[in-house]
């Protein structure tokens, strides 16, 4: 069984690169301004990318090695939804909208 290689640093560029370019057609599409959003690749566990607000502080985190796995699904998904959280959170704030309600 082979193991799995985390993302390589030119990977982790293009996942950065990939959650710039959701948050600016964001902007386009909206004629908004939203602030780009730190993105870690800390995350552990069964999910490939999470968006959390860490002491007042939005991110988006993903897994190395998960998202790896994956990549090209994860790239084109994964991305977009946690952005999409991102937003959700920005525009109506998580104490008024579902994570996965009709606002986001």
């Amino acid at each position: 069984m082979a193991t799995i290689q985390p993302l390589d640093e030119q990977q982790r560029f293009n996942v950065t690169t990939a959650t710039r370019r959701c948050v600016a057609r964001a902007n386009k599409l909206l004629d908004t301004n939203f602030d780009e959003i730190p993105v870690r690749f800390d995350l552990t566990g069964r999910a490939a990318g999470m968006y959390r607000v860490v002491r007042g502080q939005r991110i988006i985190r993903y897994n190395p090695y998960l998202f790896a796995k994956y990549y090209d699904k994860n790239l084109t998904t994964t991305v977009p939804h946690e952005v999409a959280h991102y937003l959700t959170d920005a525009v109506y704030g998580y104490a008024y909208a579902k994570p996965h309600g009709h606002e986001w």
